[in-house]
């Protein structure tokens, strides 16, 4: 019911009463002050007055909304309005009002504004945006919030439904299509997460929700829906994922076991190493409750040693921590294994206790390097005791000096001792300090290795010993140089021996002083003696030779046939003997000779002895075959020594047959050596080790000689320092084979 109420006033202000004052109490007065006027709320009496006024007077339709008092005593909202009533001559006659009661209006206008306002609260609470598509009217409305989440302008969003369609990523477009399809479908409501553009022009998740209006005809009118940023939400769950990816990884890969219970003693989750580790599979582990076979272990539930020994199950039950312990196990396969486990509670979603989580690690072959090293390290010990060798390391930041034990004994270091670079300057001998000092710090200023022998006071009994040091600076974990690691060595014993060792030599010093003169003096002797073989022998057999000549060339007539033989075996022997004081000559003049080496064409060498000998022996039937181009190192005449007594040896053994003589090189045993081989008588190798010693011959008297040539020969090569050996077989000739040093060139 509209309650309406109409008045009317002259140019003065004066009140005229209606005729339709039954809904509203229209006998008030709105702009004068009369005795109408207090039923006008106080508040707005001042503001009605001026305003009706200055709206008069700009000759105006004059509005408002007042609150009045009504009769009851309680507030009434009225919309009133004034115009002016003019004459035909255009002057004010008065004044036409009229009043509406509009309380109710009022009432439902700020109802609706408190629920809009609750509801824009609500969606800025939520960080949502609200959008609605009126498909009938073709009216797009984007609120300021969804383009304040989308970081585009106010009302940039709100063109048409195309520009919204190119906010999608292509990806979602297909997810787009069927939200319309289900829509237009009959389906009200949705809930969809898309990828799309933002103002930046990046892509970022959003949380769509909405709901479709239909008309009568069942025809998609309306749609109406939030905007969501889940951008951080996706970052999170994407952040979860790689982690729990990670945590698979990480699980399944590393050597640890892992092994998860509830309080009942159930399998939750047990890594691939805690199977190895175990020797069984998740599945028989998952066969009845605490199956696994630590859980049958004793142990202690705490650290304290006082504490009840129980059964792992029951620590485990309880929730109790428990620190590593190793257990030894049988594994199903029968293999026993040294486990080491740690228990730790962990607490589910409503806080409490939810059950445990088992480390296990294989410790078996630590342990055995563990007891390697130990034994290693007790080795280590022994090996440095028995050597009387100690270590040490000197931290030059911290000028800490730590030692081993067997350090310790040889320095006979003390409780008192300053275990600093002082202390360890302080071990050192007086005699030596300075030295050390000196050495010491150029080594470690020019990163040097230092060694030294000296000798050290011991602390303990004040006995001088001696010592050999030997270190150099290494790096530190940070990899700095500032610490010098070494060993010192208790040389003492050495140092005693070495000095004997100098006695020793000073005493075979003065030996061989004494020696050498003796030597000398014998080699006067043997120089006299072969100057008397080479003078004084050689003048009586050169008489009894020609007086044995003259003999038998003058008196030949007068000698019978016996005298005659006498003379010649005279003669014989003489000559002989000559021969063999010039070979004894020869052979004392090699071991005197000084020795000129050089590279020279031996092959060459051969030639000219076999030429010259096979001239001088009247053998020019035998045949020589010499190897071409082999060079030897050595002293050249010496060695055309050798090959005349070898060649003339082949040629001698040769007789007057068809003989060959070959020289050559070849490789026997591994090694090169020169050969002289002949066809001739040979001999019996059970006498070979006769053939090089002076005077020995394994041939009679039809083969002319000394048995000083091959001696000769050995000692020429063995001056060389090489090796002459022979091989043969009785009638089927010989092989002399030689070896020379090889060039420094080579």
């Amino acid at each position: 019911m509209l309650h309406l109420g109409l008045f009317k006033c002259n140019p003065g202000g004066d009140f005229v009463r209606p005729a339709n004052a039954d809904g509203l109490d229209c006998g008030l007065s709105c702009v004068s002050e009369n005795e109408g006027a207090p039923l006008l709320v106080a508040d707005d009496r001042p503001y009605l007055v001026a305003a009706w006024r200055t709206t008069m007077g700009a000759c105006l339709e004059w509005s408002s909304e007042l609150t009045y008092r009504a009769a009851d005593g309680g507030a009434v909202i009225v919309h009133a309005s004034i115009a002016q009533i003019r004459n035909s001559a255009g002057e004010v006659t008065g004044y036409l009002g009229c009043n509406v009661d509009i309380t109710a209006k009022v009432a439902v206008r700020e109802e609706v504004a408190l629920s809009e306002e609750r509801h824009r609260l609500a969606l800025e609470a939520a960080c949502a945006g609200l959008w609605d598509i009126d498909l009938i009217a073709g009216i797009y409305h984007v609120s300021p919030r969804c383009h304040e989440i989308l970081g585009y302008q106010d009302g940039e969003l709100s063109t048409g439904l195309e520009q919204l369609k190119k906010l999608v990523h292509p990806e979602d477009q297909e997810t787009l299509l069927s939200i319309r399809s289900s829509c237009h479908a009959g389906d009200r409501g949705f809930r969809v997460e898309l990828r799309l553009k933002t103002g930046t022009r990046k892509w970022g998740w959003f949380l769509c929700q909405g709901k479709a209006q239909h008309d009568g005809n069942g025809r998609l009118a309306r749609v109406v829906g939030t905007l969501v940023d889940i951008g951080e939400q996706k970052r999170v769950e994407q952040l979860n994922q790689v982690e729990h990816s990670l945590l698979e990884v990480v699980t399944g890969n590393i050597p640890v076991g892992l092994v998860v219970i509830d309080l009942e003693g159930n399998l939750i989750f047990a890594n691939p190493s805690a199977e190895q580790i175990l020797g069984t599979s998740r599945e028989e582990m998952n066969l009845s409750r605490y199956r696994l076979p630590v859980c049958h272990l004793v142990t202690r539930g705490g650290k304290s040693s006082h504490e009840e020994e129980l059964p792992l199950r029951e620590v485990l039950a309880g929730g109790s921590v428990m620190p590593t312990t190793c257990f030894a196990i049988k594994r199903p396969d029968g293999e026993r294994v040294l486990l080491s486990v740690n228990a730790s509670p962990f607490a589910g979603a409503d806080g409490e206790p939810g059950g445990t989580v088992l480390v296990l690690q294989d410790v078996t072959e630590q342990r055995h390097y563990e007891q390697v090293l130990a034994d290693s390290d007790r080795l280590l010990s022994e090996t440095q005791r028995i050597a009387q060798l100690g270590s040490y390391v000197l931290d030059l930041a911290k000028d800490r000096w730590s030692c081993s034990a067997t350090l310790g004994e040889i320095l006979g270091l003390e409780e008192e001792t300053p275990m600093s670079l002082l202390g360890h300057y302080e071990i050192v001998h007086p005699d030596f300090r300075q030295q050390f000092i000196e050495s010491y710090f150029a080594s470690i200023v020019n990163a040097k290795q230092f060694q030294m022998e000296y000798k050290i006071t011991r602390q303990s009994d004040r006995v001088d010993r001696w010592v050999a040091e030997c270190c150099e600076l290494k790096p530190d974990e940070s990899g700095k140089l500032c610490r010098m690691v070494g060993t010192i060595q208790d040389i003492t014993e050495r140092k005693d021996a070495e000095q004997a060792i100098r006695d020793l030599n000073d005493e075979l010093d003065r030996r061989v002083i004494e020696r050498t003169s003796q030597l000398a003096a014998a080699k006067k002797e043997i120089e006299s003696f072969s100057y008397s073989v080479s003078h004084d022998l050689r003048a009586p057999l050169r008489h009894i030779n020609s007086y044995s000549t003259i003999l038998l060339t003058e008196y030949a007539d007068q000698l019978s046939e016996e005298p005659r033989q006498y003379l010649e075996r005279i003669s014989t022997a003489s000559s002989r003997m000559g021969k063999l004081i010039d070979d004894l000559l020869t052979l004392t003049r090699v071991g005197r000779t000084e020795m000129k080496r050089n590279r020279f064409d031996i092959s060459k060498m051969a030639e000219e002895v076999a030429s010259m000998l096979s001239e001088a022996e009247g053998n020019t039937s035998a045949e020589f075959v010499v190897q071409k181009g082999l060079r030897a190192f050595g002293d050249s005449i010496l060695v055309r020594l050798v090959l005349e007594n070898l060649i003339g040896n082949a040629l001698k053994y040769s007789g007057n047959g068809e003989s060959r003589i070959e020289f050559g090189r070849t490789v026997t045993d591994g090694k090169a050596a020169f050969y002289v081989r002949d066809n001739g008588v040979g001999f019996d190798m059970a006498f070979a080790n006769l053939l090089f010693q002076p005077f020995q011959r394994l041939h009679g008297s039809e083969f002319e000689g000394t048995g000083i040539g091959l001696a000769t020969v050995k000692r020429i090569i063995d001056r060389h320092g090489g090796t002459v050996w022979a091989h043969g077989l009785d009638q089927e000739g010989a092989t002399f084979y030689f070896t020379l040093p090889r060039s420094p060139e080579n």
